[in-house]
C-alpha cells in the first residue's frame, strides 16, 4: 500500500509543476517582447540612417537654394562649414546620432530655426488628425462589421462588400475637395482656411479632415473584422455562450468581439505609415499647420535637417505602434503569437 506521506508528495510535485508551467510562459513571453523591443531598436537605427541619407544622394545644394544665384563662392562655404555639410558623411551622421539623444536634431537652413522647435509645434497637429481618425473609424467600423455578421444575410453582405470597395475606389484628395466644397462654402460648418491652435477650438478645423481619412480606414477594419467575426462565430465557445445564456454586453464583448479584434488592432497599428501619408495630403489640402505639410516644404527646398527630423519622427512613431500592435493584439487573444 501506498503511505499518505508518498501521495502527499506526489500531489505536491504535481502542484509545482503546473506552477512551474506560468512561470515558463511568462518567461518565454518577456523574451519575445524583449526580442521585439530590440528589433524595433534597431529598425529605429535603420529608419534614422535612411532619413539621414536620402536628400544627400539627390541633386541639389541647400545652401545655394538659401543664399540664391548671387551668393559668392566664399560665403557658400562659409554657410556649408556652419552647417557642417564639409564634413565626411560618416562624421555628419555620427554627430547627428550623438546629438539626437541630448534632443539637438539641428537647425533649419532657411529658417534658422532648430528642427526639435519645429517638430514640436507641428507635430500636435498630425498626430490629432491621426488620433480621431483612428477613433472615428474603430467607431464606425465596429458596429458595422459586427451588425452584417450577427445579420447573416447575403443581401446584407453584398450591400457591405459593394459600399466598401466604393469606398477604397474613391482617392482621398478628391473626397477632401468635395467636402471642403460642401462643409465650408455651402454649409459653413468648417472654416475654409486659417487654423486656430488651442483645443477644443482646433476640432472645428480637424473634423474634416479626419472624417475624409476615415473612408479610407473604415473600409478596410470593417471588412477585416467581419471576415474575423465570421470565423469567431463558427468557434464552439460562441455556441456555449449561447446556452450559457450570458448578457449581450458580455456576450458580445467576451466571446466575439474580443477573440476577432486581435488582427484588427494590428492592422490599425501597421497603418499609421498609411495614414500618415494621407494626414500629409489632408493637411495641404486644408491648408493645416501640420509637421507633414513642413515636410513637403523642406523637401521642395532641400532643407536637410527639416527633412530628416521630420521622417525620422514619422520612422519612429510606426515603429512604435506596431510594437505597441502586435502587443495589444496578444493581450486580446493568446493565440497570437509575436514572431
Amino acid at each position: 500500500m501506498t503511505s499518505p506521506k508518498s501521495i502527499s508528495g506526489r500531489e505536491s510535485e504535481e502542484i509545482s509543476a503546473e506552477q512551474r508551467i506560468p512561470d515558463k510562459n511568462r518567461l518565454a513571453l518577456r523574451r519575445k517582447i524583449l526580442g521585439r523591443l530590440v528589433r524595433s531598436l534597431v529598425v529605429g537605427l535603420w529608419v534614422m540612417f535612411i532619413a539621414f541619407s536620402l536628400l544627400r544622394i539627390t541633386p541639389g545644394d541647400p545652401i545655394r537654394l538659401a543664399l540664391g544665384t548671387d551668393a559668392t563662392e566664399e560665403a557658400i562655404q562659409v554657410m556649408r562649414d556652419r552647417f557642417g555639410l564639409n564634413k565626411p558623411f560618416l562624421i555628419q551622421f555620427f554627430e547627428y546620432f550623438t546629438g539626437f539623444f541630448t534632443g539637438d536634431l539641428g537647425f533649419s537652413i532657411f529658417s534658422q530655426r532648430q528642427v526639435s522647435e519645429i517638430i514640436a509645434t507641428h507635430l500636435p497637429v498630425t498626430v490629432m488628425i491621426i488620433v480621431l481618425s483612428v477613433g472615428g473609424a474603430i467607431l464606425l467600423a465596429v458596429p458595422i462589421a459586427l451588425s452584417v455578421a450577427l445579420s447573416r444575410r447575403p443581401q446584407v453582405t453584398y450591400f457591405f462588400r459593394t459600399a466598401t470597395s466604393i469606398s477604397l475606389a474613391l482617392p482621398g484628395f478628391f473626397l477632401a475637395l468635395l467636402g471642403l466644397l460642401f462643409f465650408g462654402t455651402i454649409l459653413y460648418w468648417v472654416p475654409a482656411a486659417g487654423y486656430q491652435g488651442e483645443f477644443p477650438g482646433n476640432l472645428k478645423y480637424l473634423w474634416l479632415p479626419a472624417l475624409v481619412n476615415c473612408f479610407v480606414l473604415v473600409p478596410i477594419l470593417s471588412r477585416v473584422l467581419h471576415s474575423s467575426l465570421m470565423d469567431t462565430l463558427d468557434e464552439e465557445f460562441v455556441e456555449t455562450g449561447v446556452i450559457r445564456g450570458v448578457s449581450k454586453i458580455k456576450f458580445y464583448w467576451s466571446y466575439m468581439l474580443r477573440p476577432s479584434l486581435a488582427p484588427t488592432v494590428v492592422l490599425i497599428s501597421y497603418m499609421v505609415g498609411i495614414m500618415i501619408g494621407g494626414t500629409v495630403v489632408m493637411e495641404t489640402i486644408f491648408s493645416l499647420p501640420g509637421i507633414g505639410r513642413e515636410l513637403i516644404e523642406a523637401v521642395s527646398t532641400r532643407d536637410y535637417a527639416v527633412v530628416q527630423g521630420s521622417v525620422m519622427i514619422f520612422g519612429f512613431i510606426v515603429v512604435f505602434t506596431s510594437f505597441v500592435g502586435d502587443l495589444l493584439g496578444y493581450l486580446l487573444d493568446r493565440r497570437v503569437t509575436l514572431s
